[in-house]
């Protein structure tokens, strides 16, 4: 079976649907703005606005999607030469969504229209503010709805407004109010609604992954110089946008205190370089703080032995627990719970969850709602709060839980391939499949049967480092000559890459995991 038909086999797709998923998009492949129910109305009240020269504000999210999305409409604004007034709220000072105060702040500053992106609606206490101090609000969001809908001139989200039956992010809706403002598909908007569609893990079908698909290309293509910076100056694809431009992004929100965030929109809408280039030096420094206290802390907590779960009551900022519960999570493949103080109140702690499938945690938290003040999640994450009398009990009954509820062992797919395979038809074959990520995974392969004693390695002679050609080569990091010595053959786990060094292409088998012939993996 050749390599086209296992690679269609693994994703279960025929050729009509491969043609389909691999065809050229461009901006008439996405749906019209028009297709939410409301957008007419929406820009008719915008325009109208507009022309009275009435005071707007935009009202985001501190997440990577509010930030894209706060931009976008900032930045639409700008190219109608309209200025408007923004606001992304801090986690530490505002919460989540517009509240009364702010709502008030804008009144008292003479904003006569709020638009809200990425949040809204469930802000009933907010809007109703608004529309008894004679101001309007457009609501545009995508978080779940509940039965009764805030007071709004108008909603614009994917399910309320009918819009397609795939959930995308706030930018996307963001984008899409842009483009009807606009009249056209403006290409850094779309760029920058396609990074959150990455960053908020949307599922990569139909217009979620056209969009990105045509910002990958459009990021490549003009190079936006915040952009480039954020991904290193390297080619961006889904996991460039995945593991370097949204952490950077999202480190901000997790880590400030102050409404400095508010700087994040300068980034993605000035023109000058100096000052996207200061701001820049701020992210970076934040992410990198973020990462160094997100592993320090993780790495502080030893576990006892035969324990089946973990909660960790840490001094951590509450914007990076939910990173260090993952983290332990991994570390030790148990479902974790850290817990912080909150901020405004000691005796309250803030908690986030993580798991694996077979430990729903939605469940779980919906089981305690007797010792929780808040909680609500999904069967992988979850948040919650609760008073510190209440913790030790929090721990007895999670463990308990956790007991009866183990992990499932992870089925990978992979599809068998040989050394042969790694070339560039393939990789080009894969990539024509892409964007992967949310829904979409990117193949997993492997090779069997490899002889050790052929193996290859760096200086230092701990990473495999084994050329088969000119062009071709095996990577894995942290697998070293010592241990693999005690072997005589594996199999490989990995993905095709690609890299560039001194203008040399290479196609490349990057290992994932390596495991003996009796199945068992090797660290």
């Amino acid at each position: 079976m050749d390599f086209k038909t296992k690679l269609l086999n693994y994703f279960n797709i025929d050729e009509n649907l491969y043609k389909e998923l691999s065809k050229p998009v461009n901006e008439l492949t996405l749906p019209n703005p028009s297709k939410f129910e409301g957008m007419e109305k929406a820009t008719n009240i915008i325009n109208e606005a507009m022309n009275n020269n009435d005071k707007i504000v935009i009202y985001g999210d501190y997440d990577c999607d509010g930030i894209m999305s706060t931009s976008i409409m900032v930045k639409c604004f700008n190219i109608l030469n309209y200025r408007v007034g923004y606001y992304v709220p801090s986690r530490y000072i505002d919460g989540y969504g517009l509240n009364e105060k702010r709502v008030q702040d804008f009144y008292d500053k003479g904003y006569k229209l709020i638009i809200t992106v990425d949040n809204g609606i469930a802000q009933f206490a907010a809007t109703k503010k608004a529309y008894e101090l004679g101001m309007k609000v457009i609501v545009t969001d995508h978080h779940e709805q509940q039965e009764t809908l805030p007071e709004a001139e108008v909603i614009l989200h994917p399910i309320i407004s009918n819009y397609g039956d795939v959930v995308c992010c706030g930018a996307y809706v963001a984008f899409m109010l842009a483009s009807s403002l606009l009249n056209k598909c403006d290409k850094y908007l779309l760029s920058l609604a396609s990074i959150a569609t990455i960053s908020d893990m949307m599922p990569l079908k139909k217009y979620n992954r056209d969009i990105v698909r045509l910002g990958i290309y459009y990021m490549n293509q003009y190079h936006y110089y915040p952009i480039s910076l954020l991904a290193d100056n390297s080619t961006i694809d889904e996991n460039v946008i995945g593991l370097k431009i949204a952490p950077k992004i999202n480190a901000v929100g997790r880590m400030i205190e102050t409404t400095s965030i508010n700087s994040l929109i300068e980034y993605f809408v000035s023109d000058n370089k100096e000052r996207i280039d200061t701001i820049y030096n701020f992210i970076n420094e934040t992410n990198e703080k973020r990462k160094l206290l997100t592993k320090s802390t993780a790495d502080t907590l030893e576990i006892e032995d035969n324990v089946h779960s973990i909660i960790f009551t840490s001094d951590s900022k509450e914007g990076i627990i939910g990173l260090i519960a993952n983290a332990l999570m991994n570390k030790y493949n148990l479902p974790s719970i850290v817990l912080t103080k909150d901020h405004i109140n000691p005796n309250i702690y803030k908690g986030s969850a993580r798991s694996k499938k077979g430990l729903a945690i939605n469940k779980f938290l919906l089981e305690n709602k007797d010792i929780l003040l808040t909680s609500g999640g999904h069967e992988q994450a979850g948040g919650l709060s609760l008073e510190e009398v209440n913790i030790d009990e929090l721990k007895k009954r999670f463990e308990e839980y956790a007991t009866k509820n183990p992990f499932e062992a992870e089925k990978e797919d992979y599809i068998d391939i040989s050394i042969t395979d790694i070339n560039k038809d393939n990789y080009n074959f894969i990539r024509s499949l892409s964007p992967f990520g949310e829904g979409f995974k990117l193949p997993l392969l492997k090779i069997s049967n490899i002889k050790v004693s052929n193996l290859a390695y760096s200086k230092s002679k701990l990473h495999i480092l084994y050329p088969l050609s000119v062009n071709q080569k095996i990577i894995g990091f942290n697998y070293s000559k010592e241990l693999l010595d005690n072997y005589d053959y594996i199999d490989i786990y990995g993905t095709l890459g690609y890299s560039m060094f001194k203008s040399k292409e290479s196609f490349d088998f990057n290992i994932k995991r390596i495991t003996d012939k009796e199945n068992h993996i090797i660290s």
